[in-house]
């Protein structure tokens, strides 16, 4: 893991995350992109004229220039408090679409990791739909890790790695492996069947045995856990074992999306501090 790309607007929930992505790689000795976004309109947002004609508005070097020395203020204020391994920042700004801007430069600065902010008290189901944390990992080519707005970075002791068993690639599981390696962290495998099934828990206990098996990391352990609630499960979970993190996979229909289409509400109060790494499945 090399570079940390930190998408910020400046907001408090912003700010907590880019402390987060520096402590995170003061110890893993990685680079820093500090990213701002100033949005700008698309062709159908465009101002129309008297004769039907669209206008694009102009550029305002001012605010923009405004921007850059809000970047260059956080980047100053991070050299100044560095006392880990030495970190590389840099400031990017970029005119356009957070969906578009973000999986752009994160292939031109081959970013391993975004790492933003998210402001919510809704649980997962803030995160993963229709909001700005949403957009970016829907459509980031590389994982993405949500820091909530009142999440304080920890050593990383335990991964809770939420599984549907649908067949995670052993890439994305690798990937996992190396961030848990760098911290000697273990990682807990999670899986929550909705209702009590002995034939759903052995076909479960064979598939986490053959993940087992193929992975070369070896600090791991299987659980599962019956719950009619799958976050509920998850955040319960998370809790009793004191994880640091929780990772769950991204792929065209995420095993949480039944929380989506319920008329399910409770908020969950773990979710207010615990980072949440999301890793898109190679299909």
């Amino acid at each position: 893991m090399e570079t940390l790309l930190c998408p910020t607007d400046f907001s408090a929930s912003a700010d907590n995350a880019v402390l987060y992505a520096d402590e995170l790689a003061q110890r893993i000795n990685a680079r820093i992109v500090l990213f701002h976004i100033i949005y700008e309109l698309t062709a159908q947002e465009l101002v129309s004229d008297d004769t039907g004609h669209f206008t694009r508005l102009s550029v305002d070097i001012a605010y923009e220039e405004a921007q850059r020395k809000k970047l260059e203020a956080i980047k100053s204020t991070l050299e100044n408090t560095n006392w880990g391994l030495p970190v590389q920042y840099e400031t990017k700004i970029k005119y356009g679409q957070t969906k578009n801007t973000i999986p752009q430069l994160v292939l031109e600065e081959h970013a391993d990791l975004v790492v933003v902010g998210h402001e919510g008290n809704n649980g997962l189901k803030d995160i993963f739909k229709g909001s700005v944390a949403a957009d970016i990992i829907q459509n980031s080519p590389c994982p993405v890790l949500v820091i909530p707005a009142k999440a304080n970075f920890k050593p990383i002791n335990k991964i809770v790695f939420a599984t549907d068993l649908e067949g995670e690639p052993f890439t994305e599981v690798g990937y996992v492996s190396k961030l848990a390696g760098l911290f000697e962290a273990e990682i807990l495998f999670l899986h929550v069947l909705s209702k009590p099934s002995r034939k759903k828990e052995v076909i479960a206990e064979e598939e986490l045995n053959r993940m087992y098996k193929s992975m070369a990391y070896k600090n791991v352990s299987f659980h599962q856990i019956t719950n009619t609630h799958m976050e509920e499960g998850i955040s319960q979970f998370c809790q009793q074992h004191k994880a640091d993190m929780l990772v769950m996979g991204y792929h065209p229909r995420p095993f949480w999306q039944h929380l989506f289409t319920q008329d399910y509400t409770r908020q969950i109060a773990d979710h207010t501090y615990l980072p949440l790494l999301v890793i898109h499945y190679k299909l």
